[in-house]
């Protein structure tokens, strides 16, 4: 299952590359590199298009948004040079950078920024539901946007850094945002085909205008492929989406390969409804101490480092709360005979073919406490479905979204968790009047829920990233997610 957001900025994961057949850069004139991908966008509209495959290609690179966040997600400047906020939380006031312009050449002042947001929240588009508390979008000059707030919202900058926050030339009316683009980054789109999304440099770019004269990305059917194009050549990088494909391209002469934190999340997901097992707070607590999670996280291919709650590591309110649940079998089994006998009726475990292996482990550990479990193989949509609709016990899934935590919080279908204290503290988080406030209160809040156990979190997933050895790719947190071509150099 596969949700959306998080945020990487300009100072976070970047290549360094090195043109075709030079030495590094070498000028600015023809330097290309072809990039493979998996997912490809079925438009560009940045304004209407919520797909990943957008975000990865075009936000930083062709669009820029009014802040950003480095790879640690504290938010810092970008086309607003720095912010202030009022202390209720009401009022945010950004002055711009000087001098910037969109790619065709006109300003980019607090006139288009304004504009641009309002066309945002008017339109409904991509983003739009975090602004909801936005009463007035305004400029009293050119250099300073000011925002108000009907109420608090402690995740407007970290919008302003996502897609709520990014810019479009206000010029672009009539535009064709399916295959062109309107933005202010250093790359313009030259054509899309669909497979395939051509770059070049903004020329007139406001800032250090690229090293590469042109970036293709190139989308390919499969991880197969990718290593195909690394191993004759096509391909100057490849973004694998599985572990087993990213092991074969570290087999190829002059490739390497290096991995960073993805936003995806692996856990057994426990039904809290009342007519299973998991309603129990003791019979979630002992499950989870008799699943090696630690072990699972060191030993798993796809993993890049345990997790034990409903926030991962690059999001707001992360805590390492992996010392409430170790591995101990003993202490499983003796809460788990504060049951009787026949207690416990057969179940089963839900998982996908992909991960029939690590469903498996899981399955053989429950055992031994001992629950009457086995395992259910479906196909991964009949997964999603199932877990979606409460239609199931205990699954093996996978979730990718910053504030796919609010499951926990809304009392839906998928987990059937209701926790008092959870929701107070979540709404709590929530009214705060600034973004480091809410950050702590929000740890409160993932303490709470893992805490209670309400699943079982095993681990966060890597993102991998292949490139020939003459390039110098550093740790590519997050580049699922956004591929920041632009800090070329």
């Amino acid at each position: 299952m596969v949700l959306v957001v998080l945020a990487l900025a300009a100072g976070g994961a970047f290549l360094l590359l090195r043109p075709h057949g030079g030495s590094p850069f070498g000028g600015r004139s023809g330097a290309h590199i072809t990039v493979g991908l998996r997912s490809k966008p079925s438009s560009l509209d940045i304004r209407t298009n919520g797909e990943r495959a957008v975000e990865q290609a075009l936000v930083d690179n062709v669009y820029q948004t009014l802040l950003t966040m480095d790879s640690e997600r504290a938010i810092s400047a970008n086309v607003a040079a720095r912010w202030s906020e009022s202390t209720d939380g009401l009022r945010y006031s950004f002055q711009l950078r000087e001098g910037a312009t969109f790619a065709d050449g006109s300003p980019l002042n607090a006139s288009a920024v304004v504009a641009s947001l309002q066309r945002t929240i008017q339109g409904k588009q991509v983003g739009s539901d975090h602004l909801k508390h936005v009463a007035s979008v305004e400029n009293p000059d050119e250099t300073t946007v000011v925002i108000t707030l009907h109420e608090p919202n402690p995740r407007l900058l970290e919008a302003l850094a996502g897609r709520a926050g990014v810019i479009v030339n206000p010029n672009a009316h009539d535009a064709d945002f399916a295959h062109a683009s309107y933005g202010s980054g250093p790359f313009t789109v030259s054509s899309f085909t669909g497979d395939t999304i051509e770059l070049a440099r903004n020329e007139h770019y406001w800032q250090d205008k690229p090293a590469l004269a042109r970036v293709t990305l190139r989308y390919m059917p499969s991880d197969e492929a990718l290593v195909g194009g690394m191993r004759d050549g096509s391909l100057d990088v490849a973004l694998p989406q599985g572990a087993q494909a990213a092991s074969e391209l570290a087999k190829i002469d002059g490739v390497q390969v290096s991995d960073g934190i993805s936003t995806r999340k692996t856990l057994v997901a426990f039904n809290n409804a009342g007519s299973s097992p998991f309603s129990d707070e003791q019979v979630r607590q002992f499950t989870r101490f008799a699943i090696d999670a630690a072990q699972i996280a060191r030993t798993q291919p796809d993993a890049k480092a345990q997790l034990s709650g409903p926030i991962s590591q690059l999001q707001p309110g992360y805590e390492d709360l992996n010392a409430l649940f170790p591995f101990d079998l003993e202490r499983a089994q003796s809460m788990r005979w504060y049951f009787a006998a026949g207690y416990f009726t057969p179940f089963t475990l839900l998982a996908d073919e992909a991960h029939h292996d690590l469903a498996q482990r899981i399955v053989d550990e429950m055992a031994a406490i001992p629950m009457p479990v086995t395992l259910e193989v479906v196909d991964s949509a009949t997964l999603a479905s199932r877990v979606e609709a409460g239609d199931y016990v205990c699954a093996l899934i996978e979730m990718d979204d910053p504030h796919d935590y609010t499951r926990f919080v809304d009392g839906s279908a998928m987990f059937g968790y209701q926790n008092g204290a959870a929701q107070e503290q979540y709404a709590k988080a929530l009214a705060q009047t600034d973004f480091a406030s809410y950050r702590e209160q929000l740890r409160a809040f993932d303490r709470i829920v893992s805490q209670d156990a309400a699943s079982a979190w095993l681990y966060t997933g890597k993102d991998h990233i292949a490139a020939r050895q003459n390039l110098h790719v550093p740790r590519p947190n997050l580049i699922a997610w956004r591929l920041p071509l632009y800090q070329i150099a």
